[in-house]
């Protein structure tokens, strides 16, 4: 079946996380994702947080995770015969993707004007830390910085730990998915209009979209957000993480009928009309009495039963899973968000890595590729520019490629 983005070709300059799921989703998604390497080091999350024997191939497992379906050609960028081979690459290009510190690709020459005049209708992409205009444009920008920049580091933790980091990177991938919005709504716009453009993405304004809840109360409601914990922004006490005998629940009820029902299947029916759980002001006022009251009830069974016996009442109530523990967990059969494909070379039998986060119903994203080595496809795309075995030979001989 046809998928979203079979026919498009994405020229990918990116690296690292950000840009790479960017241009990852699409490929998942049919686009034929060419992605420009530097001979020699390549993408710098090849080696990131991989053991030796894949970092020897680079081939890290995260970069494996956001590279599925691509190819890698590896071009000196500042070589006097890239710009040729570019030039052609960019003739039949629908979208490129760059996530170098502003100015840097312009002062290569290949700026969305430049690109644009070879290929009028080109969707061009920039994704940079703070965005391309600003007096913080051209600043180095890792997830982390933006985690802090942002404001989400100041209301994760709680009132002893200070600020926290979440223990993945949030804005890089919420950046990706934000930049590969925004280059589907620009293909579709141009399928109407037949005309490009230029996106400037920027990891600040994503992560911001994400806090949406929280800045709004600030901006209209006055609220300075504080630090939270595993707790509700209601202050419910009825929301919030418990251990049980084995593991840790995390639940959340914030109505009066989902308090009763939650009573019910504690086997408590005398905590209904107890004024600490029959309102919300009582869950709220009392806070901290209704927490130890439902930690003590917790704490007498496993995770299992507790699973079953609040779920079967309706109450939101999930595990918390590790990763480990997630692996088994039975609604990812039915989900498919885990892709398997055949191991790259080097490697042997297959990988598993997340996909797509959602199901079509035609055209469903799947990965049937690894992320590839470093210019594994180099004299395959050559020869698709129009370069014979004699220039390839040559390109490389010179270190063009």
């Amino acid at each position: 079946m046809t998928k979203a983005f079979e026919g498009i070709r994405v020229i990918d300059f990116s690296q690292v996380l950000a840009g790479p799921f960017a241009a990852g989703q699409l490929a998942l998604l049919g686009a034929d994702v060419i992605k420009i390497e530097q001979p020699g080091q390549g993408d710098q999350m090849r080696t990131m947080m991989a053991n030796e024997d894949l970092a020897a191939l680079k081939l890290s497992p995260a970069f494996l995770g956001v590279n599925a379906n691509k190819r890698s050609i590896t071009i000196d960028l500042k070589h006097p015969e890239a710009r040729e081979i570019l030039h052609r690459l960019f003739r039949d290009a629908d979208v490129l993707v760059q996530n170098f510190k502003a100015g840097v690709l312009d002062r290569l020459g290949y700026s969305y004007d430049a690109v644009r005049a070879i290929k009028p209708d080109i969707v061009y992409c920039s994704i940079s830390g703070y965005g391309q205009q600003g007096p913080m444009a051209g600043k180095a920008a890792y997830d982390g910085a933006i985690q802090a920049a942002s404001g989400m580091m100041s209301v994760t933790g709680d009132e002893d730990s200070g600020p926290l980091r979440v223990g993945y990177m949030p804005v890089d991938i919420s950046t990706g998915i934000t930049a590969a919005y925004a280059i589907a709504s620009a293909l579709f716009r141009r399928s109407v209009t037949g005309e490009g453009q230029h996106l400037d993405v920027s990891m600040l304004d994503s992560a911001m979209t994400m806090l949406n809840p929280v800045i709004a109360n600030y901006l209209i409601g006055g609220k300075v957000p504080e630090r939270l914990g595993n707790a509700s922004p209601t202050h419910q006490g009825t929301a919030d993480t418990w251990a049980t005998k084995d593991g840790f629940v995390q639940m959340t009820v914030i109505t009066n009928s989902m308090s009763v029902k939650m009573c019910k299947a504690f086997g408590r029916p005398d905590l209904v009309d107890d004024p600490r759980f029959a309102t919300d002001q009582g869950r709220v006022d009392h806070n901290h009495e209704v927490k130890a009251e439902i930690a003590a009830i917790f704490a007498t069974e496993p995770t299992a039963v507790w699973m079953q016996r609040l779920g079967d009442a309706g109450i939101p109530v999930a595990p918390v899973h590790s990763v480990a523990e997630l692996m088994n967990f039975p609604q990812l059969d039915h989900r498919r968000v885990l892709i398997t494909m055949p191991a790259p070379p080097g490697m042997e039998g297959e990988i598993t890595v997340p996909g797509a986060g959602f199901h079509a119903s035609n055209g469903n994203p799947s990965g049937e590729t690894p992320g590839p080595l470093l210019g594994q496809h180099t004299d395959e795309i050559l020869g698709e520019l129009g370069y014979d075995a004699a220039a390839i030979a040559s390109l490389r001989q010179d270190g063009a490629v």
